[in-house]
């Protein structure tokens, strides 16, 4: 995940204007504080409503402002950028149905990040115009068969995620894999007891940022 280029600063106990000043000093402050104001939501929360009182910890990369911790006496909370928009508008490559069995090998090995024997990209064109910056190199991977579980491709994630902590367990369905840089960095996933979808940040994504150390 070192790719993604990700820092954490600690911000605990720091005042707005002190969050601010931090944020303002990335280039893509102007830009998205712009966007913002036209009802295009680039932030998770706006930087002028951060506060240190609450919050621990803030993840930024050169695009973007990724999420925040919550401090301790707010159980540690993470809150990530809503993706479910963003990811909606990225291109997806699927098998033909005749080729579906080729689907979980091929899903375990983007999932282990083996040389993959072709390349795609996107080709929405409201992807290009309208996807955050951050989500322009993203590139997703639809299932042709169904009824692929994320045990089936090695994946234990869902139900330690904050999204699925009261799903119980073997009724959440793999649909879509997201990657940026080669990470896996969401899902979609279908719950067949709800009946319902979601894209969610990955299991993996989480783990790395709450690992990460603040440089400041």
């Amino acid at each position: 995940m070192n790719k993604l280029n990700i820092k954490a600063f600690d911000i605990e106990g720091k005042t707005n204007d002190e969050i601010v000043n931090l944020v303002s000093q990335f280039p893509f402050y102007e830009s998205d504080k712009e966007a913002n104001s036209k009802k295009r939501k680039r932030w998770v929360v706006n930087p002028e409503n951060l506060s240190g009182e609450v919050l621990s910890k803030l993840y930024i990369n050169e695009d973007m402002i990724l999420g925040f911790n919550f401090n301790q006496d707010y159980d540690n909370e993470l809150q990530l950028h809503y993706i479910e928009r963003e990811l909606q508008l990225v291109d997806v490559y699927e098998f033909p149905l005749l080729e579906s069995h080729k689907t979980i090998p091929f899903m375990k090995k983007i999932i282990n990040k083996e040389p993959l024997p072709f390349h795609w990209k996107n080709t929405i064109r409201l992807h290009e115009k309208f996807a955050h910056p951050f989500f322009k190199n993203v590139l997703g991977f639809r299932n042709s068969n169904f009824f692929i579980r994320p045990e089936d491709v090695g994946l234990t994630f869902p139900y330690q995620h904050p999204e699925f902590r009261n799903v119980k367990e073997k009724v959440l369905l793999i649909e879509n894999l997201y990657f940026k840089k080669s990470h896996l960095i969401a899902y979609k996933v279908f719950n067949l007891i709800a009946y319902e979808n979601k894209i969610v940040w990955s299991m993996e994504f989480y783990e790395y940022l709450k690992n990460l150390k603040t440089v400041n």
